[in-house]
């Protein structure tokens, strides 16, 4: 009886974990971007291709979700739009930014504090068309 409490619990116990870690629902219209240990959107997997990419109209509103799916902090930020304020994305958190895409051209998305990928998290790219 007490084997089968315990084992109850950590299930449980594992259930809220998992669901604490789990990605938010991505609204339609909007982006989510998942950093994880492979980067954002697994960007390990894309050589030296821009990855995310995201391409959207000039004068869009842009909504972007980013879910960290790691163990350790991320960063984000995407140049020109949001250079100003540093998004920290702790575990398990999401950070929603919204902007308008008023300008054309190619900008970067990229992790702003430094982690042990770093690298691999450099390489996204908005694109305004």
């Amino acid at each position: 009886m007490v084997t089968v409490a315990v084992v109850s619990s950590v299930i449980v116990a594992a259930y809220y974990v998992y669901q604490a870690r789990s990605p938010p629902m991505k609204p339609p219209g909007t982006f989510l971007i998942v950093a994880s240990a492979n980067g954002y959107n697994d960007s390990a997997s894309q050589g030296d291709q821009s990855w995310p990419v995201i391409t959207v109209q000039k004068g869009t509103t842009v909504t972007i979700t980013v879910y960290n799916a790691d163990v350790q902090a991320h960063g984000f930020q995407v140049a020109h739009y949001s250079d100003s304020t540093r998004e920290t994305v702790a575990p398990g958190k999401s950070v929603t930014i919204t902007f308008v895409a008023d300008t054309a051209g190619s900008f970067r998305i990229y992790c702003s504090i430094f982690c042990t990928i770093h690298p691999l998290m450099q390489s996204g790219e908005l694109i305004v068309l």
